[in-house]
């Protein structure tokens, strides 16, 4: 019985956030006024979302299942070099994901960046200069930074990407061209939002770009969005946008822009007054920025490279040939 109970509540919870039902009170919303205050909020939060992930897909270690990584033959790109990949994603089935990866020349060890894709996007997508994603991979990759960037499929809900997200970030720690310790991620709307999750949960990241994504959950069900961000017990665990205060204290940038029509931008610059708020309960309000300006929902990148650069010791190159 309990079973069915769990499987009614799943879906009473789901038709609740596609209907766009904001919950009156947030089980767990950040009120911490102290820097301990906020650190063992943190510790709190981040164990139920990773446990509310866990219900949905279970995490297979690489002690289980190994990573397994399959090149083709290196393709000289000009400032860096190519390599079309393949990897096991975290499952017990065998399925393994596309995968560019990128190595600039010259000695390492670089820093890195695992570049990220949205809706109907792939790998190539985000090297491409002339669509939405405005080549970002592909500049940070001339940048001098080594880049994974993965196809993943569109899941249920968009969390259950996690554990696949992380093997990418276990990826990238393993090469020998990769400082370790200088790995940031970023992404353009879905690809904004796995962002979110990656680095609030993988402490491995040291700053993040979100793109097209972060909003208060009021904005995000002010206009119709897809409810694979409605993760069973997410939507009023807490508010969406303060999920990204599991990545304080380290850097991280949103790319806000004012015609988005995912994500009104009155919302999102509520949503932002939030997290740096909550940033200054870590002592780190200057980590916190946000890019706005006037375009739709696509990637901007006149901040978050420099930012990016910042924090990582990298130096992103200049716009893609043919942008």
């Amino acid at each position: 019985m309990s079973g069915w109970l769990a499987v009614i509540s799943a879906l009473v919870l789901i038709a609740a956030a596609e209907a766009g039902q904001v919950p009156a009170k947030f089980e767990m919303p950040f009120t911490a006024k102290t820097k301990e205050q906020a650190i063992e909020w943190q510790k709190k939060a981040r164990a139920r979302l990773l446990d509310l992930v866990e219900r949905q897909a279970n995490r297979i270690s690489t002690d289980e299942v190994a990573l397994d990584v399959r090149s083709g033959e290196p393709k000289d790109m000009g400032d860096y070099t190519l390599y079309q990949q393949r990897f096991r994603g975290s499952n017990r089935t065998g399925v393994f994901y596309p995968l560019r990866l990128t190595i600039p020349k010259g000695k390492g060890p670089f820093p890195a960046m695992l570049c990220l894709h949205g809706h109907g996007g792939n790998k190539d997508a985000v090297f491409d200069p002339k669509g939405l994603y405005g080549g970002f991979a592909d500049r940070f990759a001339r940048g001098g930074y080594v880049v994974a960037a993965p196809s993943l499929p569109h899941h249920k809900y968009a969390a259950m990407t996690l554990w696949d997200l992380m093997r990418c970030v276990d990826i990238l720690a393993e090469r020998p061209e990769v400082d370790p310790k200088r790995i940031g991620v970023a992404g353009l709307s879905m690809g904004g939002e796995w962002t979110m999750w990656l680095a609030a949960c993988d402490e491995r990241l040291r700053v993040a770009v979100v793109s097209g994504w972060m909003c208060t959950t009021e904005g995000v069900f002010s206009v119709p969005n897809c409810a694979c961000w409605c993760l069973p017990g997410f939507v009023e665990l807490m508010d969406v946008c303060e999920v990204h205060l599991l990545i304080a204290p380290r850097p991280v940038l949103f790319e806000s822009s004012e015609k988005d029509n995912c994500f009104p931008i009155r919302y999102t610059r509520e949503g932002f007054a939030r997290i740096r708020a909550g940033y200054k309960a870590f002592g780190a309000e200057d980590a916190v920025a946000q890019d706005i300006w006037d375009a739709g929902h696509e990637w901007h990148g006149a901040v978050a490279y420099g930012f990016v650069d910042k924090v990582l010791g990298g130096r992103s190159a200049g716009p893609s040939p043919g942008k």
